[in-house]
C-alpha cells in the first residue's frame, strides 16, 4: 500500500499551506520568499498589482494571501489599492486567508483595514523570519482581525513633555516643547501650537519621571485642530529609536499598564 501523493506507506507527505505574496517591489516579494524558505509553508506565486493578485489567487486557490496595503490595483492604474485587491480576492474566494503586508510608514492604516476585511492580521517590513512565521501561526489558529494586532498603548493621567525640532532643521535650531498623554510601541500622540504638514519628520525627546528622556525619529501621521484652543492634536508613527531607549520606553508602558496608572486606549 501507499500513502498520499505516492508515498510509501509510513513516509505519508504533508501539503504545506499555500501562499501568494503581493508586492510592488519585487525585491520585498523575493525577501519574502527568502524568509519562509524551508518554513512549513509554500510560496505558490507573486504578484506586483491587483488584478494579477487576482488571477494567481484564481489559478492556485491559496490558503492565504499576502497582500502589501499599498498595492496598486492595476498595472496601469495604481487606483483601488490593497484593500480593494485583498476585497477582491475575497469576493472570488471567501475562505482565503489575508496578510495585510505593511511598511512603517503605512502603519496608522493597518487598524482600519483590518476592521474593514473583519479579518486577516499583519506584519511589517523589512520581514523578519520569527515575526513573519507568527503572523501567519495567527491566521492558523483564527487570531484575526484587529484583536490579531496586539499593541501596548496608554493614555496617562499625567502628561509628559515632549522637547522637538525638524529633522531637516540646523544643527542650531531651538527645540521647541510639547506635551503628549497618548503613548504606544509604535507611535506617540502630542498636543502643540504648530501645524504640521502630514508626512513631516520630527526629532523627539520624550521625558520620562526619573529617567534620561527617550530620543525618537517620528513622522506625523495626523493632524487636528483642538476645538477652542490654538493647538493641535498630532499623532505620529515612530520610524527610529535606539535598542536601549526603546526597551526603557516599552518598560515604561508596561509599568504605566500595571500600576493602572495609566488609561488603556481602544484600538
Amino acid at each position: 500500500m501507499r500513502g498520499t501523493l505516492g508515498e510509501p506507506q509510513g513516509r505519508i507527505r504533508l501539503l504545506k499551506p499555500t501562499i501568494i505574496v503581493a508586492d510592488s517591489i519585487a525585491a520585498d516579494r523575493a525577501a519574502f520568499r527568502t524568509m519562509l524558505k524551508d518554513s512549513a509553508y509554500d510560496v505558490v506565486g507573486e504578484a506586483a498589482h491587483g488584478d494579477d493578485l487576482l488571477a494567481a489567487a484564481v489559478q492556485h486557490k491559496p490558503w492565504c494571501v499576502a497582500c502589501d496595503i499599498l498595492l496598486p490595483g492595476h498595472a496601469d492604474n495604481p487606483a483601488d489599492g490593497g484593500l480593494a485587491a485583498m476585497k477582491r480576492v475575497l469576493g472570488k474566494l471567501p475562505k482565503t486567508k489575508i496578510l495585510v503586508i505593511h511598511s512603517v510608514e503605512s502603519t496608522m492604516r493597518v487598524m482600519d483595514t483590518l476592521k474593514e476585511m473583519q479579518a486577516g492580521t499583519r506584519v511589517r517590513k523589512p520581514f523578519k523570519r520569527d515575526s513573519l512565521i507568527d503572523s501567519l501561526a495567527k491566521l492558523s489558529t483564527g487570531q484575526e482581525g484587529e484583536k490579531s494586532v496586539q499593541q501596548l498603548s496608554v493614555r496617562l493621567k499625567k502628561a509628559l513633555v515632549v522637547h522637538y525640532k525638524g529633522q531637516n532643521e540646523g544643527w542650531f535650531a531651538k527645540k521647541r516643547d510639547a506635551v503628549t498623554t497618548d503613548i504606544s510601541d509604535h507611535g506617540v500622540g502630542i498636543q502643540s501650537a504648530e501645524k504640521f504638514p502630514k508626512g513631516t519628520i520630527l526629532n523627539l525627546e520624550i521625558e520620562l519621571p526619573g529617567e534620561a528622556p527617550v530620543k525618537a525619529k517620528c513622522q506625523v501621521q495626523r493632524v487636528e485642530h483642538v476645538a477652542g484652543l490654538p493647538r493641535y492634536d498630532v499623532g505620529m508613527t515612530v520610524l527610529e529609536m535606539d535598542a536601549s531607549d526603546r526597551e526603557r520606553y516599552t518598560n515604561f508602558i508596561r509599568r504605566i499598564l500595571e500600576r493602572g496608572t495609566g488609561v488603556i486606549k481602544a484600538k
